[in-house]
């Protein structure tokens, strides 16, 4: 932050400063036009300014204001990391990363300003760099929560599970009732047989009100603990009282879903290319409902040394949404479908290989190949085939129980509307059997294009499955995709933990522990034919 000698203009400047850390929007934006007025050269107006418009969701505009704050101060690490900022909400990944090394060039001293890269550079996808920043932050304020959670989080994401561990814990030692951070720590320890953890976790529900989201993360650290002393039904019960608290704060309702996968069925009724039959040839698609095993396949294809992963890449989706030319605040919605009908698929497809290029340059990447997991990616199958005609696609299929179990024990991103379903087990279920149907009408629309993984086909005979898939990738067979538990490369999943171990099967017919619990997903699935 800037000084001003005027007496006027610095207490312009005071005021709008003490707006920016009350987080009063409306008057910092009145402050940073005042200041813009009387000191058109004072970088700090047009920062200001900035972080207004950044605050309503203005971020095109926000990111005209920082330049011009760089304009006049480029060594502002401060104003760096707001540009940053930006870059990575108009998903422009390689500027996001080109602004954050820069702005880590200077040296920040400031804590917060360490924390702040960190988080751009684990948005980039660079768990390396947001370690290395995490750990300056953590350097300079040993004591803020938050940071230690932070650098826990990249620790998890690199493999490096004694430090993760150690920094979960020390934000635990110094916020007691950091409630995401005893999830995290749950997380982390999920395949230890013992812990001592419930005494602490019961008391310290008892110790406040918590928010809604706060209850789902203590109830799946609960869920956990519960699970370990062979309690099941405590354990579901744990999950589904947070769970519905949750879903009755979002208002989430089914049909919004059921809504979703007839709107997509209908869009896509025939398999018509409209571009060279060669574009995408490069891009494997790894999807399938969460939990099925995407994350263990997506490693075996990381392992083979013609392919490099992007992990759980939003970039398909928003270029659909951005080609679309829909308003909404939905990602994929009646709207976003019916601007796409008569989008122009070469377009989307040049869009979407733009910005993977740029997370592969930030990468370092020059395998020929890449692979994008999003699970949820299955709604854009007929899109990104009639976009990317050379694209493969690998659809992993589980149990539809273990599949269901496993994503009611799951706490996914509240950012996502994607995951709304999975605060009732009724909706899980039927979220479910939506997914098989839809995956029936791929496969016969793309014949030879869908390439079906069994999870519990995998875990039986990992070599044979795995050669199966890399010939479909039309590669030849590398043995290192046999040592996938080895292979390099952050995981910022829900399985981080799992792929590092070697495969096992400890989690293939899990349901029967919960049978009872699961009754109204058993009646579901036997309706529609699934069992």
């Amino acid at each position: 932050m800037q000084t001003p000698d005027n007496p006027n203009i610095a207490e312009l400047h005071q005021r709008a400063v003490s707006a920016l850390n009350r987080g009063v929007y409306r008057d910092l934006a009145l402050l940073a036009t005042q200041l813009q007025q009387v000191a058109p050269d004072m970088a700090d107006g047009w920062f200001f300014a900035s972080i207004a418009s950044t605050a309503t969701g203005q971020i095109r505009r926000a990111l005209e204001l920082v330049r011009e704050a760089l304009r006049l101060d480029p060594d502002n690490p401060e104003y760096l990391s707001q540009k940053a900022r930006c870059h990575i909400q108009l998903q422009q990944i390689g500027d996001a990363r080109v602004t954050a090394d820069l702005g880590m060039q200077k040296h920040p001293s400031s804590a917060l300003l360490l924390d702040t890269f960190g988080v751009i550079y684990s948005k980039v996808g660079d768990q390396l760099k947001a370690a290395e920043a995490f750990r300056g932050a953590v350097g300079k304020q040993p004591q803020n929560p938050q940071f230690q959670f932070n650098l826990g989080s990249a620790e998890q994401f690199l493999g490096n599970l004694e430090a993760a561990r150690a920094a979960y814990e020390q934000a635990i030692r110094l916020q007691p009732d950091f409630a995401r951070a005893h999830w995290a720590l749950s997380e982390l320890e999920k395949n230890r047989s013992e812990s001592q953890r419930l005494p602490q976790l019961r008391q310290i529900q008892q110790s406040r009100r918590f928010s809604p989201e706060e209850q789902l993360y203590l109830a799946h650290a609960m869920a956990r603990e519960l699970e370990r002393e062979g309690d099941f039904h405590s354990a579901f019960q744990s999950l589904a009282t947070a769970k519905r608290v949750y879903k009755q704060k979002i208002r989430y309702d089914f049909s919004r879903d059921q809504a979703l996968f007839d709107g997509v069925t209908a869009a896509f009724s025939g398999a018509s290319d409209t571009v060279t039959a060669t574009e995408g040839n490069q891009a494997i698609f790894v999807l399938g409902m969460p939990r099925s095993g995407t994350t263990l396949i997506e490693r075996v294809l990381h392992s083979h040394p013609q392919m490099h992963s992007l992990g759980e890449l939003q970039d398909f989706p928003l270029a659909a949404k951005r080609a679309s030319g829909s308003a909404s605040n939905a990602v994929l919605d009646a709207g976003v479908l019916s601007g796409l009908a008569h989008a122009d698929r070469q377009a989307i497809g040049r869009d979407y290989l733009a910005s993977v290029a740029d997370r592969l340059q930030a990468a370092g990447s020059q395998a020929p190949r890449f692979v994008d997991k999003l699970p949820m990616n299955f709604l854009y199958l007929g899109l990104i085939a009639q976009c990317l005609p050379g694209a493969r696609f690998v659809l992993l299929k589980r149990h539809p129980l273990d599949t269901c179990l496993s994503n009611y024990r799951q706490l996914f991103s509240f950012q996502f509307a994607y995951y709304h379903y999975n605060y009732a087990l009724e909706d899980t279920a039927r979220y479910i059997v939506q997914f098989h149907q839809l995956m029936v009408h791929w496969k016969r629309l793309y014949p030879g294009r869908i390439h079906e993984v069994c999870y519990e086909g995998f875990t039986e005979n990992p070599e044979a499955e795995s050669r199966r898939l890399i010939a479909f990738c039309d590669l030849p067979w590398d043995e290192r995709c046999l040592d996938f538990s080895a292979a390099e490369g952050a995981v910022s999943t829900a399985s981080s933990v799992q792929v590092r171990q070697p495969v096992y099967r400890s989690a293939v017919a899990r349901w029967k522990k919960y049978e009872r619990e699961l009754a109204p997903a058993i009646e579901i699935f036997t309706k529609a034919g699934l069992l």
